[in-house]
């Protein structure tokens, strides 16, 4: 079967619409795998037609002959119309069980390319890379960023940044996650650096159409910078998440993350990372991506700037 063939589109009573991997279904909901919400859990009472995306008919079953029925006049009039029907029935995706099993994998390649030739001569290239494995009750993110740059020869960009998340759904809300990373980046003085850190999560609010999801999450970090000037800072901080994800219309996307990390050590020290995405389909794979991040350090090197803004356009690549 053509692992296409697995992704379903749920429409719901209100009008709205669902689209994933099925991961798994129950008399009382169905559990799809969405690569912007998430884990989506839809209520089957809310649900008023599903049907796959990839075409499961085969063209002599659509095209099937009207059988009469031939039962005696004295046949029940129901039991006519049964077998009168039942051999032309058309293909009603609806009421078809979505029994395949679906592709835990999904992962989406973003591209940029920001050229300049004016006063001063600029010239960007960034890869973003993110996978996700959702298996109940677990689910992995993977993310990796690379971008280069250089204005008039001199890097202006050079930075390597990639993490690993991984949660255990302790409820249909509540979730325990331990999340890993490192990277390096040139412009910030940072030869390399790692942090990890374990948390708890909690999903806030989920809108009945899933237009809207909005969670929580609360930890510890530990982070390890090698500052190019051959010395190491240690800092040892809580970490508070707010993140979101919303439908604005039927294909535009977004979702946005914000992450403070007090220093436990240094009263008043702290790290605030703030991340916002917009998606725009321009098919079933292919997107534009609109991406801004704010970084701000208060332990920053002295000659380095402690905010780093950056804004993308991407794009993006999904398989």
């Amino acid at each position: 079967m053509d692992a296409f063939a697995e992704k379903a589109v749920i429409y719901l009573k209100n009008g709205d619409r669902v689209s994933g991997e099925i991961i798994s279904e129950s008399t009382n909901e169905v559990t799809l795998s969405t690569a912007v919400f998430g884990t989506v859990n839809v209520p089957t009472a809310e649900i008023s037609k599903r049907e796959r995306i990839t075409e499961l008919q085969s063209p002599s079953t659509t095209n099937a002959p009207v059988v009469a029925a031939t039962s005696s006049t004295n046949a029940p009039p129901a039991q006519a119309a049964v077998k009168k029907t039942d051999p032309v029935k058309p293909a009603n995706l609806e009421a078809q069980p979505i029994a395949a099993t679906p592709r835990n994998w999904q992962h989406q390649v973003q591209f940029g390319l920001n050229l300049r030739y004016s006063t001063k001569d600029q010239q960007e290239f960034l890869v973003i890379g993110k996978s996700t494995y959702a298996k109940e009750p677990f689910r992995h993110i993977f993310d990796v960023n690379f971008s280069y740059g250089e204005t008039e020869g001199v890097p202006s960009a050079n930075r390597l940044t990639g993490n690993e998340k991984t949660e255990f759904q302790l409820s249909k809300k509540a979730y325990i996650f331990g999340l890993v990373g490192g990277g390096y980046d040139q412009i910030r003085k940072i030869d390399g650096q790692y942090e990890f850190g374990p948390g708890f999560g909690y999903e806030l609010l989920n809108l009945t159409n899933h237009a809207f999801v909005w969670k929580t999450e609360a930890g510890f970090s530990f982070q390890q910078e090698f500052l190019s000037d051959n010395t190491r800072q240690t800092t040892y901080s809580l970490r508070i998440a707010e993140i979101f994800a919303w439908r604005i219309f039927e294909k535009l996307t977004a979702d946005a993350k914000i992450e403070f990390f007090p220093n436990v050590q240094e009263f008043g020290e702290y790290r605030l990372r703030l991340e916002n995405n917009w998606r725009y389909p321009l098919t079933d794979r292919l997107s534009l991506d609109f991406v801004v991040i704010d970084l701000y350090d208060t332990l920053a090197p002295a000659d380095v700037k402690r905010n780093d803004l950056q804004i993308r356009s991407t794009l993006g690549i999904k398989f």
